[in-house]
């Protein structure tokens, strides 16, 4: 999977990129340029404003907690007629962000605790990207790698998109994570900021995301069940595939 051919060209996001093109189980394969996951927006230049304005960007989905929120801001993107949406999966934004035990220490426990402390952020995150006049849509944390990942994931499944491509666009993360590193180090308190981030949250793994996906499927019936479950309506989901997915047809 090549993550050049996905990333937007900003300059102020390095793990801007669209989740179209992916090939479903059904044949169908996702529709390009309507949904994308990143990094912070709080650093986009002007140019990169009108890249994003260019290709239509209708809303934002902000993950981070309200403290990140407070200390970085939003950014020149907070001037435009976009819509935004902080739909927050932790509250606290220490380094353990009141997570239990086995989720200060294991990313796919931790993954699976946003499951159930961010439910309802991520239940009204699904019902935006399931909304086409929401679309084109991004959605972004701090690095666009565990709570977009987790987001990215349950989308993806949710449209069909078969395991190891979940899992591959899961480590496109990795190839980004010096450039999103480093910026870190650009900040105020950078050494203290840095030094305080336990290094398992700097790994992107593929057995992290094939574990998530594993115990997604064994503890709440998969992607579809636990949206159900957790009260997306089934028309919101049927919304989604149908608008998000585009089958090929004979003569392609």
């Amino acid at each position: 999977m090549d993550t050049v051919n996905r990333l937007l060209p900003l300059i102020g996001a390095y793990n801007f990129r669209d989740l179209g093109g992916y090939p479903t189980s059904s044949g169908a394969t996702t529709e390009w340029g309507q949904l994308f996951r990143s990094d912070t927006l709080t650093e986009l230049t002007e140019d990169d404003i009108a890249v994003l304005l260019e290709m239509g960007l209708s809303s934002v989905i902000d993950l981070r907690t309200p403290v990140e929120l407070e200390h970085s801001g939003r950014g020149l993107l907070a001037d435009e007629s976009v819509g935004y949406s902080h739909l927050p999966l932790v509250q606290k934004s220490s380094a353990d962000q009141g997570a239990p035990p086995e989720a200060q220490e294991n990313l796919v426990d931790r993954y699976l605790w946003y499951l159930e402390v961010g439910k309802q952020s991520l239940v009204e995150s699904l019902l935006m990207v399931s909304d086409p006049d929401r679309r084109p849509l991004v959605f972004h944390c701090a690095a666009g790698k565990d709570r977009t990942g987790v987001l990215a994931a349950l989308v993806l499944e949710i449209l069909g998109v078969e395991r190891p491509t979940i899992v591959e666009d899961y480590v496109l993360t990795a190839s980004r994570m010096d450039l999103i590193i480093g910026r870190m180090s650009e900040l105020p308190n950078a050494k203290e900021v840095v030094d305080s981030i336990p290094q398992f949250l700097l790994r992107t793994e593929a057995e992290t995301m094939e574990m998530f996906l594993d115990r997604l499927d064994r503890e709440h019936g998969g992607a579809r069940k636990w949206a159900l479950d957790a009260g997306v309506p089934e028309e919101a989901l049927g919304r989604m595939e149908r608008s998000l997915v585009t089958v090929a047809s004979p003569d392609d």
